[in-house]
């Protein structure tokens, strides 16, 4: 029984710091898929003004490369799977610590190690509350000023 019950509990643990962490890397990566287009349309109107000569050929080339949706969605798709990376990434790191024991506490097939893990994740969710929740360890500099 509390093989099963620690077994939940980590779940939920975990779920909720890939949850939180998912919804930062699509905020991530909406935004930088927007970077990325931007980027690319910077690049393309640089280059049609570094021609050398005027050439009725290449800027009809440039305009067709311009003008077409697959070289933007291909640019849109890498902004969005770096950006999802990055907020992932960046959202996980707050919740490594209940994310790792709880990991562990899945991972764990004693009531011993299980026991150390559901407890390592109570801490660190206390901690993060007490961190979070009630700002007693912000910094007075920043508050002060």
């Amino acid at each position: 029984m509390f093989n099963k019950i620690a077994n939940i509990t980590a779940g939920f643990s975990l779920a909720s710091s890939m949850i939180e962490a998912g919804k930062l890397g699509v905020r991530k990566a909406k935004a930088n898929a927007k970077h990325e287009v931007a980027i690319k349309d910077i690049r393309d109107y640089t280059g049609d003004s570094k021609l050398n000569t005027s050439s009725d050929k290449h800027n009809a080339m440039k305009e067709i490369i311009r003008k077409g949706g697959f070289f933007i969605s291909l640019y849109k798709m890498k902004g969005a799977a770096t950006g999802f990376a990055r907020g992932f990434c960046e959202g996980m790191k707050p919740n490594i610590m209940s994310a790792g024991f709880a990991a562990f506490t899945l991972a764990a097939k004693g009531r011993t190690a299980k026991m150390v893990g559901v407890a390592g994740c109570a801490i660190s969710s206390a901690w993060d509350f007490v961190k979070n929740g009630t700002n007693l360890f912000a910094d007075k500099d920043t508050i002060e000023k």
